[in-house]
Parts: C-alpha cells; sequence; structure tokens
C-alpha cells in the first residue's frame, strides 16, 4: 500500500533540491524556490499568505524583466498556500501550459504481460537513436521526424545515461523498437518519465512490459515506492490506475514570455 502523505512528501522533498538559486525576496508576502535555466527562471514550491498570491507574481516578474529572463512556474495547487496561484497567475499574463498528475506505484507489477513485447536497456547509440525517434512520434505527433532534430537529442540522452543519471529502456516487438521509457537513477524515490507507445502497436501490452522491466530493476527491499507523472486528459491513466498506480498530487506548469 502506498502512504500518500508520505510519498508525496517524500517527492516533494527531493525536488526541492533542483531549486537552489537565489531569486527575489518576497517578505512578508510569501516565499518561493528558483532554478536558473539559461535564459528561463523556473519558480516552483511557492506560497502566499491570504490574496497576496499577485504581489509574490508581481516580485518575482521585476526580478525576470531585470534580467531578461522568461519565467516558468509550477504549481501544485494541493499543497498549502499554493491553490491561489492557479486563479493569479493567469491574470498577470501566465498560460498554463502543461498539466500533470503524479502518481506513485509500491512494489512489483503484477498484470499480465505479453510475453512478445522484449524489453531492454538502451545500450548503443542506434538504440537511443530509434528510442528517440519513437518518443518524438509519440509526443510530438511527428509522424516523420527530421534525423538532426532526432540525433541531438539523442546525444543529450546518451550523456545524461553515461553520467548516471537516468537509464533508458526500449521495447521491441517483431525486432522493431516500438516503445521506451527511462528512469531517474539519483533521486531517492525513482521517478518513470517519457512512457511512449508507437501509435501503430498500441493496445499490444507494450507499456504494460516496460513498466513491468523498469520497475522490476529499480524497487529493492525497503525502496520499493517509484512515481510517474502522466498528462491530465492521457488514456495512459487508466492503464496507470490499472497497474495499481495511485494519484498523488497534480503539477501544472505555467509559461510567460518577456515584455508580456
Amino acid at each position: 500500500m502506498v502512504d500518500i502523505q508520505d510519498v508525496t512528501r517524500r517527492i516533494v522533498e527531493q525536488r526541492l533540491q533542483r531549486y537552489t538559486d537565489i531569486g527575489p525576496d518576497l517578505a512578508p508576502y510569501g516565499a518561493a524556490r528558483f532554478k536558473f535555466d539559461g535564459a528561463r527562471l523556473r519558480v516552483a514550491f511557492a506560497s502566499a499568505r491570504p490574496d497576496a498570491a499577485s504581489e509574490v507574481i508581481a516580485r518575482v516578474l521585476r526580478f525576470a524583466r531585470h534580467r531578461g529572463m522568461q519565467t516558468q512556474w509550477t504549481v501544485m495547487p494541493q499543497r498549502y498556500g499554493e491553490s491561489e496561484f492557479v486563479a493569479a497567475l493567469p491574470r498577470a499574463g501566465f498560460m498554463l501550459t502543461e498539466a500533470l498528475l503524479l502518481m506513485a506505484h509500491h512494489g512489483p507489477i503484477t498484470a499480465p504481460l505479453n510475453l512478445q513485447a522484449r524489453v531492454f536497456p538502451v545500450r548503443s547509440w542506434d538504440e537511443m537513436w530509434a528510442y528517440e525517434y519513437g518518443s518524438r512520434r509519440s509526443f510530438f505527433d511527428d509522424r516523420y521526424p527530421q534525423d538532426v532534430v532526432v540525433r541531438q537529442r539523442a546525444r543529450e540522452r546518451w550523456r545524461e545515461q553515461e553520467q548516471g543519471w537516468c537509464r533508458y529502456y526500449v521495447a521491441a516487438l517483431e525486432s522493431r523498437i516500438v516503445g521506451g521509457a527511462y528512469v531517474t537513477l539519483f533521486e531517492e524515490i525513482p521517478t518513470i518519465m517519457g512512457v511512449y507507445t508507437v501509435e501503430e502497436a498500441r493496445h499490444r501490452g507494450v507499456a504494460t512490459a516496460l513498466l513491468a522491466r523498469v520497475i522490476g530493476e529499480i524497487i529493492r527491499p525497503g525502496h520499493e515506492t517509484c512515481c510517474l507523472f502522466v498528462k491530465h486528459g492521457n488514456p495512459a491513466e487508466l492503464l496507470y490506475r490499472r497497474l495499481d498506480f495511485v494519484p498523488l498530487v497534480d503539477e501544472l506548469t505555467y509559461q510567460r514570455e518577456v515584455g508580456y
């Protein structure tokens, strides 16, 4: 069984570690955590006193505008002090660009598996290229991704795996790679990300086989919980629920361009 409150707290704590840069002083109206990502200021885990969310946002925007930075703001509305930002950010010119649901799973996957779906870690450049090609087809609705784009992102993923940050997996049917996923290796509770199946191979147990293999390799006694994000409205959420993933908290991402 998943202790929802405990797992949510632990995941929030590990994600907090990504936001360690110094941002604007928000006292006495609230607080937030910041990360500089090139020309983008990423804001998360903000809190505001009642009716003070607009002032918190205004201070952050002044800080970003002075530095010519775009602002990206992530909100977990179920957390204390964050719910007011759901209405306040659009009033300040932010657009909701992504709405995700964080889910968690405890123990191995016990569902029946399609034994024809062969899942294995990415161990060659060609396999990483195939992973990225299928990922772009699935997530970007790009039927024929450009090779230059695929190679650039595949190189980035290859470096992430070489440096031990992530481990990538692919799934094959009839010797053709038709799905993929990866898992973070630097977190106390690993996060499974990028689960996909190309359109022509869906409803054949590929995603279930991927999750079973990934989870089977990352859990161990005393550390049997993992998590994943799924986009609200994605039919995959129904599959995850059938596989005993439980919902934890929403994560909403808002974006605002410079000079809006």
